[in-house]
């Protein structure tokens, strides 16, 4: 037994005894430069005869390397990126290598590295900016209108998948609130890294989880070298014929507690800054907004066509903006806006309205109107973004002084007529959510002043006759919403209550008229949650008292207006929204009145004297395709509208003057609605389309001179564009539009008046050489301005821009070389026909030198 133990452990230990006694071979050395300084992350390989790898190592960073191997080795190799690789031959018995590397260059082909466009994190995505830019873009809202799934509107109101954006944050802070136009038009594009679109996103911490919301907000990522510096340009501009001038400056600072934004602008070349001055719609605060009560004054002549105002706007346009936040902490920061605005304008029109009836009458002015308008605006807002704790205050007023000069050549002779408005209007709003482990509860609120005072000077020169009227209206709203939400049955039900009040003063020359209302609103909503969707229950009731100081009883109204949302997502690539809804909406922005008002030298308007109620039903439809990674996207829309009012308005056109007045029956407006918008990019072959059609069908009541129908007519629109990037030197862009429009016969006019006109446009941009651009533009317009009666607008522009330094451009643009020197249009409003004719500008040209730093 003994001895068969020690065969077995004999057995066991004699291959490990014949393992520990291979042969190991060590060679260790060191790699040095020509200095003799270790050289580290050199690659060291042992290898056979045939070149095949018997062991390897990585220098460390003192150049010293070690190398085991089995068997022997024929030679050893060092090599590493920016040196000649070494090859040593191996001696027998020597065991150490010191080895020199040489320094040396090579030349590589060109590696052409392709990032997706477009990365997603859960409900975030990222839009790479590089991907999307083109050669010709300049300020980032160019980058945005490229991307998919997002639009721009021309006001720089920016969409996603259809929906207004909750806000626009710059490296996550939000600097700009509603005016960030400011900051997507003039940031420089090369300065941006990504869009991050955030989708789904919660902008209130303390709601995260707990309340849905369902639009997304767009966080500007910067590049690393322009965080913490001051960055923007300076441009200057002058040209002639005439003497045309334009002019920039914008300074850019983000820094992790402060931003800072300053804009610039001045130009007479017809590029109104009016917009800039505009707030963007967005779906924060909805309880704390409200109309402003529009004019009583309005001039007769507002046309404006359908082309760039670069071609028409004879204009003085002065801008300049300030934007300033500082951040406390990450989530509580302080910010200042504050901006100016001038806009002057000289503008001149040749109008024809036809009004139909048993008799036709026709009305002509041949405008010229001068104006002048002053805006200065400004707000103080405070943001508490906690976790538990949610506070925002936003003091915000604006001031206005608006003077229009006409002199007016009419049917019934001249006219010289004078407006002038000076409103101005002052507000608080203040926002409030408190989370504890049981309840939500949210404080919206907003109280505002608002006065303005209006002046109508008339003087008809055949007989020096003169007409003067002075309004002056005092205006006061509030409005509180409490809230509470809980969980029932494990989602969260929200039981809400909204009071608000509004005080009207309105005195003219002969009386003064006092309205107002109490508003009360019981508001209870339900949401159910799953993956991917959600559905609400919305069921306000409203209470509403009025009280208006000719009438001797209040009105009141108990009104009811359910509406059901939901929203379902199929992954990450298909979106649904639909909603139905049943509204009853009391008329209550602008003043309620007895008497009339007269609003231009030909233009009177009965009062509505007490409160009136639309009943709306609605039902609508989107859904939104994102596919990031073909680059396709997608929109769909249809929608139904049916809306009663119990009053309708009912004119009188007559030569010298028009009648506008309410009459208290029932009448109801339907619209229904078909809209498809697509964009696809194909990388590969450097094509990207973009294309667009929808469809509207409207039935509306018309009661004019004692005749009355209901007018239904119908649009159609459809439109492509198409740029193509596949050579470096040369890239064109093609744009095809086209619209028909028509009615079905009534008792207005026994025909379908079908009148239909196309666009199209090709801009191409030539790059003879890596810092030049050439480029050239032709648009032609073709409208039917009566049965096959056309006006055809052809437009040429052409231009270069050079950029001979890395900080400084100089460009040459030449406006309208066709010299054009009018444009006509006409169309259909309701049961009328309109016709116009607007100067133009003329060919100019301006020369431009733009500094960035």
């Amino acid at each position: 037994m003994v001895k068969i133990i020690h065969i077995l452990c004999f057995l066991i230990l004699f291959p490990m005894s014949v393992w520990a006694q291979e042969t190991v071979l060590v060679f260790k050395g060191a790699v040095t430069d020509a200095n003799g300084k270790g050289i580290a992350n050199v690659l060291c390989k042992a290898l056979n005869a045939k070149d095949s790898l018997l062991a390897y190592s990585i220098s460390q960073s003192d150049g010293q390397y070690t190398l085991q191997c089995k068997e022997q080795p024929v030679k050893l190799s060092f090599a590493k990126m920016g040196f000649a690789t070494q090859c040593i031959p191996v001696e027998k018995e020597k065991w150490r290598y010191d080895v020199q590397l040489i320094e040396k260059s090579y030349a590589i082909d060109e590696v052409v590295v392709k990032a997706d466009p477009i990365t997603r994190k859960k409900d975030t995505l990222n839009y790479h900016v590089e991907s999307f830019r083109q050669k010709e873009d300049y300020s980032i809202e160019d980058v945005l209108k490229h991307m998919p799934g997002i639009e721009v509107l021309p006001s720089g109101q920016i969409m996603y998948q259809g929906n207004s954006i909750n806000k626009v944050n710059i490296e996550g802070l939000d600097l700009m609130g509603d005016q960030y136009n400011q900051a997507t038009q003039n940031m420089p594009a090369e300065a941006v890294s990504t869009i991050q679109v955030m989708e789904n996103n919660q902008p209130i911490r303390a709601l995260e989880g707990k309340v849905h919301n369902n639009r997304a907000t767009l966080n500007i990522k910067l590049k690393k070298n322009y965080k913490m510096r001051p960055f923007g340009d300076a441009e200057v501009g002058v040209g002639g014929t005439p003497v045309v001038w334009d002019g920039s400056l914008t300074g850019i600072q983000v820094a992790r507690k402060n931003q800072l934004l300053f804009t610039g602008a001045l130009n007479n070349r017809g590029a109104s800054l009016r917009s800039l001055q505009s707030g963007m719609s967005n779906f924060t605060g909805i309880y704390t907004q409200e109309p402003l009560p529009a004019p009583f004054l309005y001039s007769v002549t507002n046309r404006r066509p359908p082309i760039s105002p670069l071609y028409y706007l004879d204009n003085r346009s002065y801008f300049a903006g300030v934007n300033y936040l500082h951040a406390f902490t990450s989530y509580s920061t302080l910010r200042f806006n504050l901006l100016y605005n001038h806009e002057g304008e000289n503008r001149e029109d040749s109008t024809r309205n036809e009004y139909y009836a048993a008799d036709t009458v026709s009305v002509f002015d041949n405008n010229r109107l001068r104006t002048r308008e002053d805006v200065v605006k400004g707000q103080v807002r405070y943001e508490l973004n906690g976790r538990k704790v949610y506070v925002e205050n936003i003091l915000s007023g604006q001031w206005q002084a608006i003077d229009s000069y006409n002199r007016n050549v009419t049917n019934v002779g001249s006219v010289m007529e004078d407006m002038h408005r000076k409103p101005y209007y002052l507000q608080n709003v203040a926002n409030v959510n408190l989370i504890t482990p049981a309840r939500i509860y949210t404080l919206a609120s907003i109280v505002r002043t608002y006065q303005t005072r209006e002046r109508l000077s008339d003087v008809w020169t055949a007989d020096n006759e003169h007409e003067r009227q002075d309004y002056r209206l005092n205006h006061w709203f509030m409005r509180h919403r409490l809230s509470t939400a809980f969980d029932v049955a494990g989602y969260p039900l929200t039981l809400g209550y909204i009071v608000e009040y509004k005080h009207n003063r309105l005195h003219d020359t002969q009386h003064t008229a006092t309205s107002s209302y109490w508003l009360h609103t019981l508001e209870p909503s339900y949401q159910i949650e799953w993956s991917g969707g959600n559905v609400e229950l919305l069921l306000p009731v409203e209470y509403i008292c009025t009280h208006c100081g000719w009438r001797t009883r209040n009105n009141r109204k108990v009104l009811f207006s359910p509406s059901l949302d939901v929203s379902q997502r199929f992954g990450y690539l298909l979106r649904l929204d639909a909603s139905v809804a049943y509204n009853q909406n009391a008329s209550n922005t602008d003043p309620w009145f007895n008497g009339t008002m007269m609003n231009n030298y030909r233009t009177f308007t009965v009062g509505t004297d007490s409160l009136s109620v639309q009943r709306t039903t609605l039902a609508n439809l989107r859904l939104s395709y994102l596919n990031t990674v073909t680059l396709l996207s997608w929109n769909l829309y249809a929608g139904w509208t049916r809306s009663t009012s119990d009053h309708y308005f009912e004119s009188l056109y007559l030569p010298d003057y028009t009648l506008i007045a309410p009459v208290w029956d029932d009448r109801t407006k339907t619209t229904w609605s078909v809209a498809l918008s697509c964009r696809k990019n194909f990388r590969e072959a450097h094509l990207s389309l973009n294309g667009q059609t929808d469809y509207s069908y409207n039935k509306e009541y018309v009661a004019q001179n004692e005749r009355a129908d209901y007018l239904r007519y119908h649009a159609l629109h459809a439109s492509l564009s198409t740029q193509w990037s596949g050579l470096s030197w040369f890239q064109p862009k093609l744009t095809l539009a086209g619209n028909l429009s028509w009615k079905k016969p009534d008792a207005f006019s026994a025909t379908d008046n079908l009148l239909k006109n196309a666009y199209y446009s090709l801009t191409m941009d030539f790059y003879p050489i890596s810092k030049l651009r050439l480029y050239a533009d032709f648009s032609q317009s073709v409208f039917e301005i009566a049965h096959s009666h056309y006006s055809v607008n052809s437009f040429l522009n052409a231009g270069l821009r050079y950029d001979f330094h890395p900080r400084w451009t100089v460009s040459a643009d030449l406006s309208n070389l066709l010299n054009r020197k009018d444009y006509e249009v006409s169309l259909y409003q309701g049961a009328n026909f309109l016709y116009y004719r607007v100067p133009l500008r003329g060919r100019e040209f301006l020369v431009s030198l733009r500094f960035k730093y």
